[in-house]
């Protein structure tokens, strides 16, 4: 008969070949089989209870093999809601019966569908801020052209710049990326030097009076200081090309707007000037909540010289039978009363009312310059959220709807920055039905961030349906993984650390949410550091290649990388996440069990069929075995004491009496915290040590005894149906 250590050693010094022989085994194939082939179709408690089979398998994996006939006691294990601490499962003192209702998903098992909450909450997001990105991208272009514009001394200069012809274009109304450069130059070129009389563009015409270029091109000699473009005029263009780009309402370009209207006020304080100038008039309309350009010019100009003793005027002439002809009138009646004009349009004094200034004007104008895009948003918002309800496939989002026609389209392309009206649907298809986490799909191939956001907001099979989503981590998982940073840091902890840890938590849960790819995930240092330390790992050097074998190991593979480290940090750190061995993200599986989860189950049937083997021709070993498995999770006395084969190897490797078991639990405590720095069993070789000063005091202590008494061990359990008891 082998001696518990040689028996011990003849496992764990190649755990991994070790476990390769057990997978190979015909009855462990042939479990493990049938339960990964059929646990996907388990939907409820009752579907895996009433399958002895598969429910058999996963109470040996997770080490209640022996409780196997408690039905009613492993149901409500597994209805339990981890997130609440005072569920059924948090509250039982052995860990191993909440470890097994974490290996599924019972009452928030994983659907397919067009998009999750989370998704839907992200695109929402995105869409609400585009105009800000867009309004940033704009701003780029306008602070290069007000830097270059100064030294620009011919009209060459200025449309030779790709910044400036930019935004002379699109104040002109013209496309520079879809019209021919050579001849849209030529057509700019004449227009500010000829002012393009004969086109009949006022856009064009107008272009001319924005500079001061002479007829051959070239600025005036006579003054050496004459700069292409008076400050007032460069304010009034960069405007302008905030409205051409969409940006109109940003912030940036109120700014702008409220620079050129004070100075243009402070020039020209007459009725005509100001409600003649465009930009002017539409700031006023804006700021007394009417829309821009829904008034003439002509119009505005009768208001503002419209007199209460002269009578009758156009504004005691405006109608107002309907709720929206009071409107109208209200707010020309406030425009009327800000300004002080006389019925020829001149002013006798100051060109504001008593009560009223500039000050007002412009508080006015911020509080309602950006209600409509607003108000627009809001309904874009809702009308997806309408359209998504009764979503089915993908045709259903990117198609033509017979009421809202192409809004949802237009929506979710706007939200990521690209233009509707120039992306082919065809194209849009391909992209949302590629795999952003694989290297060789079609919207990885083009190498753009914005369609593989797009692909990633939406879940489409191959087959254009609903289907689940890839998640870098499920959110169990990332619940279980902040669980365990937090508590790597000990209970002794002061406010200020919980806070930090809080958020470190909250960023994590973040980025995490938003990985779209391993390359996501290892280039992301601050997820991997915090990762690293929830599972312990936080003081290996691991490099990124590393990184990527673990991450892509088989863990159903004993001798893949992961596997082969003999270390469970590291596999537990893999199973935790559902990157694939191609390094691609796995969907989410439907049903009740991921894809993670599933092989950490397989991986635990292994040992524990091998620590059952063992145990046939060497109890012993098998104790050795079970401690070199679970100590390493083990931080206090009260871990040894809860678990009784635990406290057997302890007890027996430290020389205590049997009888130590008799006394007060606290007593039992301070002994074992007297005599183990639980630190150790982090390290792979102390621990070794242990289980080598144990595994030759047992053999002592039973070498004769022909009985198995330690069998008894792992047939049972401290307290009523194998648990300590409930805190």
């Amino acid at each position: 008969m082998l001696s518990t250590l040689l028996n011990y050693r003849l496992y764990s010094n190649d755990l991994t070949k070790s476990l390769a022989r057990i997978s190979q085994q015909a009855s462990v194939q042939r479990e493990s089989d049938y339960y990964k082939a059929n646990i996907g179709k388990v939907k409820s408690t009752d579907d895996l209870l009433k399958n002895y089979r598969l429910y058999a398998y996963a109470m040996k994996a997770y080490g209640l093999e022996d409780q196997t006939q408690s039905v009613g006691l492993m149901r409500k294990v597994l209805e339990s809601d981890l997130s609440d601490s005072t569920s059924f499962a948090n509250k039982l003192v052995d860990k191993r019966y909440r470890e097994f209702a974490a290996a599924f998903q019972f009452g928030s098992s994983t659907e397919a569908a067009i998009q999750t909450t989370a998704q839907t909450e992200l695109l929402t997001e995105a869409y609400s801020e585009h105009r800000l990105r867009a309004a940033a991208v704009v701003a780029k272009t306008v602070d290069a052209y007000t830097a270059k514009i100064a030294n620009v001394r011919t009209v060459s200069d200025l449309l030779d710049d790709a910044d400036m012809f930019r935004v002379v274009a699109k104040v002109a109304g013209r496309d520079p990326d879809t019209t021919d450069k050579a001849s849209l130059k030529a057509l700019l070129a004449d227009a500010l030097t000829t002012g393009a009389a004969s086109s009949g563009d006022a856009q064009l015409q107008e272009l001319k009076d924005r500079f001061q270029f002479q007829a051959d091109g070239t600025l005036p000699t006579t003054d050496p200081a004459t700069t292409a473009q008076t400050e007032a005029a460069r304010i009034d263009i960069s405007a302008t090309y905030y409205d051409e780009m969409g940006s109109g309402t940003s912030s940036q370009a109120a700014a702008l707007k409220t620079s050129y209207v004070k100075s243009f006020l402070e020039a020209n304080p007459t009725a005509e000037a100001l409600a003649a100038d465009d930009q002017v008039l539409d700031y006023i309309l804006t700021a007394f909540g009417l829309s821009p350009g829904s008034e003439t010019s002509a119009f505005v100009q009768n208001i503002l010289t419209s007199r209460s003793d002269n009578q009758p005027n156009a504004l005691s002439q405006m109608a107002q039978s309907t709720t929206g002809e009071i409107a109208r009138k209200k707010s020309m009646t406030a425009i009327n009363a800000a300004f002080s004009f006389n019925s020829d349009g001149t002013i006798d004094g100051s060109l504001f009312a008593s009560g009223s200034s500039f000050s007002t004007l412009e508080s006015a104008f911020f509080s309602n310059y950006q209600k409509a895009d607003a108000t627009r948003d809001k309904l874009s918002i809702s009308t997806f959220a309408v359209r998504l309800s009764n979503m089915k496939s993908i045709n259903d989002l990117i198609g033509r709807d017979a009421v809202f026609g192409k809004a949802a389209f237009n929506y979710i392309l706007t939200a990521f920055d690209i233009d509707p009206t120039t992306e082919s649907t065809s194209k849009i298809r391909q992209v949302l039905l590629s795999d952003p986490s694989d290297p060789t799909s079609y919207v990885s191939k083009l190498k753009d961030e914005r369609y593989e956001r797009l692909a990633a907001a939406f879940n489409f099979g191959s087959d254009g349906k609903a289907s689940t989503q890839r998640l870098a981590q499920s959110v169990t998982n990332q619940t279980a993984t902040g669980t365990l940073y937090t508590a790597s840091f000990g209970t002794d902890i002061s406010d200020a650390k919980k806070s930090l840890i809080a958020k470190d938590t909250e960023d994590y849960l973040t980025a995490v949410g938003q990985i779209r790819s391993l390359d996501d995930f290892i280039a992301d240092k601050d997820v991997v550091a915090y990762a690293l330390k929830a599972y312990g790992l936080e003081d290996e050097k691991i490099s990124n290649a590393d990184l990527r074998k673990l991450f892509t190991s088989d863990l159903s593979d004993p001798k893949s990388f992961a596997n082969a480290k003999n270390d469970k940090r590291f596999t537990k750190l893999v199973a935790a996440f559902n990157f694939t061995t191609s390094g691609t993200i796995q969907r989410e599986t439907e049903g009740v069990q991921s894809g993670s989860a599933l092989l950490s189950t397989q991986n635990k049937y292994l040992l524990q069929t091998m620590e059952t083997q063992t145990g046939e021709s060497s109890e012993g070993a098998r104790l050795a075995l079970y401690f070199l498995r679970v100590a390493p999770d083990v931080t206090e006395p009260y871990g040894i004491l809860g678990d009784k084969a635990l406290f057997e190897v302890a007890r027996t490797a430290l020389g205590l009496p049997s009888g130590m078991s008799n006394m007060d639990i606290e007593a039992q405590a301070k002994i074992l915290e007297s005599r183990i720095n639980f630190d150790d069993f982090q390290d792979a070789k102390k621990l070794d040590k242990f289980i080598l000063r144990f595994s030759t005091l047992y053999d002592v202590a039973n070498f004769s005894t022909e009985s198995s008494p330690i069998l008894a061990l792992f047939g049972e359990s401290s307290g009523a149906n194998g648990i300590l008891g409930i805190v």
